[in-house]
């Protein structure tokens, strides 16, 4: 390869993304670091974190999340009452304009329920965020080993 050619291929793939990435408009919504971790012979369902950054000033509406790895899938909210931690489902997802949402252990997280396959560390699948507008973004998760787990729930 002839050295303009090298630097022509550099262009395309590293300069390119990085222009259609900060290119786009701003009113989209950013969705970043979606992850879940393992799970065991016979699990059921699973909580998926990822965060959420609405950098435009109008607020956006969340109207589902779908995959195909999960029959259904709901926003959920830890809540203390009377020193017990209860799950409470979020029925309606606003992020406001110019904020953030994380979706973190202990907080606010996805639960999907009756998932289809086992997961293993490595491994990744697609979810589909719905919004209100009618339009809709895929975030990739990806799945990590539970022996991480420790390490975000302390």
């Amino acid at each position: 390869m002839t050295l303009k050619f090298k630097h022509l291929m550099l262009f395309i793939f590293i300069v390119v993304p990085f222009h259609e990435v900060f290119s786009q408009k701003k009113n989209q919504l950013a969705v970043h670091g979606s992850y879940t971790f393992e799970t065991y012979d016979g699990q059921k369902n699973i909580a998926v974190y990822m965060s959420f950054f609405n950098n435009s000033d109008q607020d956006v509406l969340i109207d589902s999340f779908s995959s195909d790895l999960s029959s259904r899938i709901e926003m959920h909210d830890i809540q203390f009452k009377n020193d017990i931690a209860k799950m409470v489902m979020i029925k309606e997802v606003v992020i406001k304009g110019k904020s953030e949402l994380y979706l973190q252990p202990g907080g606010k997280h996805l639960m999907f329920f009756g998932i289809k396959e086992k997961l293993s560390d490595g491994d990744s699948f697609e979810i589909q965020v719905n919004f209100k507008n009618g339009t809709s973004q895929k975030v990739k998760t990806m799945v990590l080993s539970k022996d991480l787990k420790s390490n975000y729930l302390n």
